[in-house]
């Protein structure tokens, strides 16, 4: 089926114009290569062809590759068939002695911006939503099409290196500001500006750095500015581990040493490098979480399928707290009217100021319009009386984390709202199953858990209760994806799945605490594996009295496996007993001041050391391993159906290293015969938390994997 037509634009301009049949976006694979390589061939050697112009027929110009074609790559030779042909076909294009101008109407990613990088003038509609990037960093991968050799011929290395290695994403009024992009016209002038740029002479029909003379722009990167560039760059990337993320050196690689000779000879660098990338681990690790799990997770796949989508158009938020203001904030912005139901007034003032001005900074941030967001406000109600809710169509219940608040909401709300409207409780710790008795109907109560900012933040993790029915799970699932959130669905229990995995690291990062370690060698382990903020700064974050509290809610009776040897409970204690109550109450582990954060001096006597060393490949793996085992134990028990949902939630919720592919991938990564191995040797060391779950040594004798290849 044919992605590719050759259109007539008159005066001897020809387009080539992207639309693939049954998709919303443009993306390429290697059929799609092949025909846009015949169509260029075709094209220059027509005598009456003065230019071309690439163009699309979707909202988007293209997104980047095919992300399935590239999982399914087993070897480094079969990398290398597949971006030979695309750079064979893009070295072609700006080597014909015509000019090919790129037309961007919406986003410009990956191999969709390298098109447009081989192109020899680029003119870009003017649309805020517009977005120019080379993203593939954040699956693991490198530019592979060209794009680590030409970005940085055109705009230079220190505008070109966030954008590869980062993922920056421009808009086009910053791309035309560093030279990405030649012209900004509106929409609807877009191909008439490519053709005239073509006919007045106004696109060239060669690249800069096929020119006689051509010299890089701004610093070369062995003069000392470029190598200030680079070293920043390289320091960045040197904060985790070296290995962990091969990408981004790779890129670096090609950077460094590909812009010292011609255009081909970096070409070929960044296709080597490309080809080793392409089939490691990382690789697949990320595309089977990042994409084609959170896919599945965004396609609502666990909504029941035998009930009609519900028409949403009202819902209750009850306490405005930070967690409802920001619930209250992405309901309003999916376009629901929006009930503020606060019993206290001045709370109540107070969250609806909260929710204003995040929508004011939206306006200021060029993320919403002044009337969008005008039309948002207008969409919340504010009101202190229940009976102003019952005709809503779902009731968030947001007020502090305590049993009895929640019980008394619920049976309110569950007095005035229509028997068949959803209650959704946002808990991270309290069982759904015992909340529910407070409820008028308990088939249609439901968790769900939203993670803090909840304006940013996208997983939601939707808890069924014992009793929760499918047409509640379907509404409550329908309102999640208007709100654009990823959910994924687990039973009930204690810590629910994303809460007990999360302790369960923080328990072993406090452990290593109380035998004595520095936290700052404890956190700087956990940053090192890819953890985005070491786990005891995080904990004085969330406040240690806050964190006290949450540990005793999901521990239960304390026999659990992942409990065992473990002094998180211990650790809290003595904190909080000296008086350390976090960063927010002066100082918890830490002390704070203008110049950043040290130990606090006390800890020494809390916790004295053993005097015995431990290594930080020990450190780590205790940090990491205890999460892992516990989300199998999830997934053993029923709390967690399946492994991919297990991993979104790790990657999506608190960060867990996406190299590993999440929590479970961790495993699939190291092995899990070598897994096993290494957790008995932790179990001897450490205590029964490193237990391997019956599930996993199953699953060892049967030769059984969590992931198909």
């Amino acid at each position: 089926m044919s992605v590719i037509k050759i259109e007539d634009y008159g005066d001897g301009v020809r387009a080539i114009v992207f639309d693939r049949p049954g998709s919303p976006h443009n993306f390429m694979n290697s059929e799609v290569v092949k025909e846009l390589h015949r169509a260029v061939r075709g094209l220059a050697t027509d005598e009456e062809v003065k230019g071309v112009v690439i163009a699309s027929a979707k909202k988007s110009f293209l997104v980047g590759g095919d992300l399935r074609e590239l999982q399914a790559l087993k070897t480094s030779e079969d990398a290398a068939t597949i971006i030979a042909d695309v750079q064979s076909c893009l070295r072609e294009i700006e080597l014909v002695p015509k000019p090919f101008v790129a037309a961007i109407n919406g986003l410009a990613l990956g191999g969709g911006l390298e098109i447009a990088l081989a192109c020899t003038y680029r003119i870009a509609a003017d649309d805020p939503r517009l977005k120019l990037g080379l993203p593939e960093v954040s699956l693991g991968l490198m530019p592979g099409a060209g794009g680590t050799q030409r970005l940085p011929r055109l705009i230079g290395l220190a505008a070109a290196l966030p954008i590869m290695v980062d993922d920056k994403q421009i808009t086009a009024v910053k791309a035309r500001e560093i030279g990405l992009i030649d012209e900004i016209v509106p929409l609807n002038d877009l191909i008439q500006h490519a053709k005239k740029s073509i006919l007045s002479g106004t696109a060239p029909s060669d690249q800069p750095w096929d020119r006689e003379g051509f010299t890089l722009p701004g610093p070369l990167p062995d003069s000392p500015e470029g190598q200030a560039v680079l070293t920043e760059m390289w320091s960045k990337i040197r904060r985790r581990k070296m290995g962990l993320e091969p990408a981004p050196e790779a890129i670096m690689e090609a950077v460094e040493v590909g812009l010292i000779g011609p255009i081909e000879e970096g070409l070929k660098l960044e296709q080597s490098k490309f080809e080793s990338i392409a089939v490691s681990q990382v690789v697949k690790n990320k595309i089977r979480t990042l994409f084609l799990g959170l896919n599945d997770a965004n396609g609502m796949k666990d909504r029941p399928k035998d009930i009609a989508r519900y028409n949403i158009k009202s819902v209750a938020v009850i306490g405005v707290g930070q967690m409802g203001s920001g619930i209250a904030y992405c309901a309003a912005q999916a376009g629901y009217q929006v009930f503020l139901l606060e019993a206290d007034p001045d709370r109540l003032e107070k969250g609806v100021s909260s929710i204003s001005k995040r929508v004011q900074g939206a306006v200021e941030r060029n993320r919403m319009s002044a009337e969008a967001a005008k039309e948002m406000i207008a969409r919340l109600h504010p009101t202190t009386l229940y009976d102003d809710i019952a005709a809503v169509d779902v009731v968030f219940e947001a007020v502090s984390e305590t049993q009895k608040t929640k019980d008394q909401v619920t049976a309110a709300a569950s007095a005035v709202v229509g028997r068949d409207v959803p209650i959704a409780s946002n808990t991270s710790t309290i069982p759904i199953s015992t909340l529910a008795d407070s409820a008028a109907n308990t088939k249609r109560f439901i968790g769900l858990h939203f993670f803090a900012p909840v304006d940013r933040m996208k997983l939601v993790e939707v808890i069924k209760g014992k009793q929760t029915n499918e047409s509640t799970l379907a509404r409550v699932l329908d309102a999640v994806a208007d709100m654009k959130k990823t959910p994924i669905v687990v039973n009930d229990g204690l810590g629910f799945y994303t809460s007990r995995v999360v302790r369960a690291y923080t328990g072993e990062a406090f452990t290593l605490l109380a035998e004595g370690l520095s936290p700052d060698l404890i956190d700087d382990v956990a940053v090192k594996a890819g953890m985005p903020i070491g786990p005891l700064a995080m904990a004085d974050i969330t406040s240690l009295t806050l964190l006290k509290d949450i540990v005793i809610s999901i521990t239960g009776d304390g026999s659990a496996t992942g409990l065992k040897g473990l002094r998180l409970t211990e650790a809290l204690d003595q904190l909080t007993a000296a008086g350390r109550t976090g960063k927010a109450g002066g100082g918890g582990i830490y002390d704070y001041n203008e110049a950043g954060k040290n130990a606090w001096f006390g800890l020494r006597d809390c916790f004295p050391s053993d005097g015995k060393e431990i290594d930080r490949e020990l450190i780590e793996k205790r940090l990491l391993f205890t999460q892992s085992l516990e989300a199998v134990r999830a997934i053993e028990e029923g709390v967690i159906e399946n492994a991919i949902d297990a991993d979104v939630g790790s990657v999506l919720g608190w960060a867990f290293p996406s190299g590993y592919g999440g929590v479970v991938g961790l495993i699939e990564t190291i092995g899990i015969p070598q897994f096993i191995t290494e957790c008995d040797e932790l179990k001897g060391l450490f205590g029964g938390r490193f237990e391997v779950p019956k599930l996993l040594r199953g699953m060892n004798d049967r030769n059984e994997k969590f992931f198909l290849d």
